[in-house]
């Protein structure tokens, strides 16, 4: 069959390449970018395709190969996730994607063996563009979101990756099979059903304890909010007994500056009143935000800062009620602000400082904080250095609420600024 008639299947899966990746990958340029990028992937993809299926040989494969690493780049740059997680959507998409082809392609071939060659080759890309299309509405739906609240950390996705890669290499050596007729279509078939099946059940053990390891980190975060909550009980209790002791020697004070009056010493009075002004402030519980959660938060860290003389200040404008769960905003918030107090005390500086700055502008929630650090932290694009793995659990948040996070360093001082989407 020439190249010819084969285009308008390869502009086909140009499209359905594109639709999947767009669905899968987290979003890195607006729809009109992507658009745009899609169209050159397309161009090029049905262009090398086209080439190879009318020389076929030698360049045939080559080709091949082309398309693969144009693919994967294409998926590079459409998606912001970090490079390991990348790697092991991509894999994991071509994998599922060549055993679709070879399994449909040998259907065709045993079961609609009465129908033309091109009718045949069409038959199957129609098939494959719709189970494809099935499958990646499947992952939207119930797939996407876990994944997308995962850290996106190297050491946790370099694994999966690994085992992607060897189901890919598997599939591979039984697809050179089936091209060199060296086993009957009905074994081969059985083959590739067989790879599918084995695919699914090791990555439900896989995502099974990577769903588990999500857990016990939630599990940490509520004992870190129970921690917060706990030290600001601590707070409350000793201002109340702050206040009780004020109270107690409200007697005192009245005696004093009655005895002040009688002698008709203003200034002295005046004195009196404004020190004691000065302890009742001190005594006084300072409330951050109305938010119970991010006030706990603050209130902790404002104790921490103290005792380690580093000054701290918080201005927080936000409801009473976000629309972001709880476990998240501890995630972020006290990640940010743990950093935040780290890099003030690895700074070396005499006068290190924090500040922390909230509020929800219409439908986005912008945290920025602000703290001393270190002439050693260095950035590599929007993102520290070796980031740990506080910065990448902030990193998973902002990307679960379709936000972003971006980090800068002026004049010794490093600026996170975090943004949700609520």
């Amino acid at each position: 069959m020439s190249g010819l008639y084969r285009l308008p299947g390869l502009f086909l899966t140009a499209l359905c390449h594109a639709f999947v990746i767009y669905h899968m990958a987290e979003h890195r340029y607006s729809k009109k970018k992507f658009a745009l990028y899609s169209c050159i992937f397309a161009v090029v993809f049905v262009s090398m395709m086209g080439y190879g299926y009318a020389a076929g040989g030698w360049v045939s494969f080559f080709s091949y190969i082309g398309i693969v690493v144009e693919l994967f780049l294409y998926s590079c740059i459409a998606s912001k996730d970090g490079f390991p997680k990348k790697c092991f959507l991509f894999i994991t998409y071509f994998c599922l994607f060549s055993v679709l082809d070879n399994i449909l392609k040998l259907m065709v071939r045993l079961f609609l063996s009465q129908i033309s060659e091109v009718a045949g080759y069409y038959a199957a890309i129609l098939l494959r563009s719709i189970v494809l299309l099935l499958l990646s509405a499947l992952y939207k739906k119930y797939a996407a979101v876990f994944l997308r609240s995962l850290i996106d950390s190297g050491k946790r996705w370099w694994n999966p990756t690994l085992i992607a890669l060897l189901f890919y290499l598997l599939q591979a050596t039984v697809s050179v099979l089936n091209a060199g007729k060296f086993i009957p279509d009905v074994y081969l078939l059985i083959a590739f059903a067989a790879i599918s099946f084995l695919m699914c059940v090791v990555y439900g053990v896989v995502f099974s304890n990577i769903r588990y390891m999500k857990k016990d980190a939630e599990a940490a975060l509520v004992r870190q909010n129970a921690e917060y909550l706990s030290n600001r009980l601590s707070v409350l209790q000793r201002a109340e007994e702050a206040n009780r002791r004020l109270r107690h020697d409200m007697r005192h004070h009245i005696e004093v500056i009655a005895e002040y009056a009688k002698t008709g010493n203003t200034s002295a009075i005046l004195a009196y009143i404004g020190e004691y002004n000065t302890e009742i402030s001190e005594a006084a519980v300072k409330r951050y935000s109305e938010n119970r959660t991010i006030n706990s938060i603050l209130s902790a860290y404002a104790g921490k800062a103290e005792e380690g003389g580093i000054s701290f200040l918080a201005q927080c404008n936000v409801p009473k009620e976000l629309k972001i769960r709880e476990i998240d905003l501890i995630a972020l918030l006290g990640n940010l602000l743990e950093n935040a107090l780290h890099g003030c005390q690895e700074s070396g500086k005499e006068k290190p400082c924090m500040e922390i700055h909230i509020r929800l502008k219409k439908n986005l929630l912008l945290i920025v904080c602000n703290n001393i650090c270190s002439d050693k932290l260095k950035l590599s694009g929007s993102l520290p250095v070796g980031k740990s793995i506080g910065i990448s659990s902030i990193l998973s948040v902002c990307q679960k609420y379709d936000g972003n996070l971006d980090y800068k360093i002026e004049k010794d001082v490093c600026s996170a600024c975090a943004v949700l989407n609520l």
